[in-house]
Formats: structure tokens, C-alpha cells, sequence
């Protein structure tokens, strides 16, 4: 089994638009890590983890491959 990680960077937003709309300011956004892994033959996601920006990877390899030890 050939197993591919990677992570992307997530933009996450507050209480929403409406808000800005109604009191006329903007919170600043916060970004977040969503880190995968990914069955590379089926493209089937086998684990997600969402981590704070700063988080490599490597911190949370053994527990994006977890699921892959009950198998």
C-alpha cells in the first residue's frame, strides 16, 4: 500500500460576513493546516488532522498513520 501525505494552508473565518455587514468591521482571519493522508492507488483519504499553521508534517505523521496500525 502506497500511502501519500500532504498538507494544505486553510483560511478560517469568524462569526461570518454578516457580522462585517452588520458592525462595519473585519476580525482578522485565522489560518489553520489541514495535513492528509491518501491512499495513493484508490485516492480513498485515509486519515485527516487540522493543526495550527506552524505544525509540520512530520509532528503529526504518526497519527495521521494510526489508522493504517489497526489494518
Amino acid at each position: 500500500r502506497h500511502i501519500a501525505i500532504d498538507s494544505t494552508g486553510l483560511k478560517v473565518f469568524g462569526e461570518g460576513e454578516w457580522k462585517v455587514k452588520k458592525h462595519g468591521t473585519e476580525k482578522r482571519r485565522t489560518w489553520r493546516k489541514l495535513h492528509l493522508a491518501v491512499d495513493v492507488d484508490t485516492h480513498e483519504a485515509i486519515s485527516a488532522e487540522v493543526s495550527l499553521v506552524n505544525v509540520g508534517d512530520s509532528e503529526v505523521l504518526p497519527t495521521l498513520l494510526n489508522p493504517l496500525r489497526r489494518t
